[in-house]
């Protein structure tokens, strides 16, 4: 199959937006709670397309992999196996990272620091964290590295069954029931996280899947232009706007990762992607685009001592929307990118055998 070059480049983009949605003044990690303005209701909304676009980009090249693959269960064997010495590695970071924050913190006896680091490791180290949810040490994005895990063992079995279309309407009520875990919980509140794999990261890995298998058809279905595609991704995205507006503001739900709308913009810019395969070919965005998990990664320690810098200085000043959008995300993202690209120099240099990400590397050759 030919490459899509336009994979890395669209990813470029979304990596920008998941440090966008870090990023956001109204997230009281950082901030203690800022009023959220209309600009970080419109950044924050339009950003969720990020983590779903990664998940459908790859189930599609998962699916392109095993479909041409003389062993695909060993190929599984390898990718699982790559993402999770990733996931292991940067949860055990992240563990540490956690615990140096509370023993150092500037408030506190070192009584009650030792108490929050306790605190701390005793919530994090539990069987559901570390084995499905991955999202509560300091590391809370390495949630996408363990869902997309079972994501894909889930797709592979399917497909080995030969029952991927009976998954995907699996994974679609799936993925409709996890909404009132989100901003429709109003109607019907669900109890626990459904921002994991089997509520969430199934349903776009299978989508991605599915495009592999029926991409080319699709297209010759639909017959319309690139740029039809792209318009629509806008406009799915306008709508999911209108509808977390309505959902948080005027119905006063919980802010959620997902929508109905979701679901709409991110088959459209993959439709896009897939008609568009040379976009951004030997460009600068594609080669930032290909270390998107790196930074993905990375730029959850490098906001936390960014935050810490800037606090020190004004953070009053660094807290206005506009200043955190126009200087903090680029600052972040920048930081992230060269850090990681450092990781994996000075690992290289120490003959280490970097780690090879399927996630984010293109297969389809």
């Amino acid at each position: 199959m030919e490459r899509n070059y336009s994979i890395d480049f669209i990813k470029f983009f979304a990596t920008v937006f998941v440090v966008c949605i870090h990023v956001n003044p109204s997230h009281d990690d950082f901030f203690l709670g800022n009023q959220e303005n209309v600009l970080d209701v419109i950044v924050d909304t339009f950003a969720r397309f990020a983590v779903p676009f990664f998940f459908i980009v790859s189930g599609y090249l998962f699916m392109n992999k095993i479909q041409k693959h003389p062993k695909p269960s060993a190929y599984l064997k390898k990718y699982t196996w790559n993402i999770s010495k990733l996931y292991a590695c940067w949860f055990v970071f992240y563990l540490l990272f956690g615990v140096v924050l509370r023993l150092f913190q500037n408030h506190g006896t070192l009584a009650e620091r030792k108490g929050a680091v306790a605190d701390y490791l005793t919530s994090s180290i539990t069987f559901k964290d570390i084995f499905y949810y991955g999202s509560d040490t300091s590391g809370f994005q390495l949630w996408y590295l363990i869902a997309l895990i079972w994501a894909v063992v889930i797709v592979f079995l399917f497909q080995r069954w030969k029952k991927i279309g009976l998954l995907m309407l699996i994974s679609t009520v799936l993925y409709v029931t996890g909404l009132f875990g989100q901003s429709y919980s109003l109607f019907f509140p669900l109890s626990f996280q459904t921002r994991d794999a089997l509520f969430f990261g199934l349903f776009y890995t299978v989508l991605g899947a599915m495009f592999a298998l029926y991409g080319k058809q699709i297209l010759s279905v639909l017959n319309a232009r690139p740029m039809v595609y792209l318009a629509s991704f806008f406009v799915f995205s306008a709508l999911e706007i209108a509808e977390r507006y309505w959902l948080v503001n005027i119905q006063h739900s919980k802010p959620g990762d997902y929508f109905i709308s979701t679901i709409f913009l991110s088959a459209s810019l993959f439709l896009f992607v897939l008609s568009s395969p040379a976009l951004g070919k030997n460009s600068f965005f594609s080669k930032v685009g290909k270390n998107s998990v790196g930074i993905y990664v990375v730029h959850i320690c490098i906001l936390n001592e960014t935050y810490r810098l800037l606090r020190s200085i004004d953070s009053s000043f660094f807290t206005n929307s506009v200043v955190a959008y126009i200087l903090i995300v680029p600052a972040v993202f920048w930081c992230s990118y060269y850090l990681y690209r450092g990781i994996q120099w000075t690992k290289e240099k120490l003959h280490v055998k970097p780690h090879k990400h399927p996630i984010t590397k293109l297969q389809h050759k």
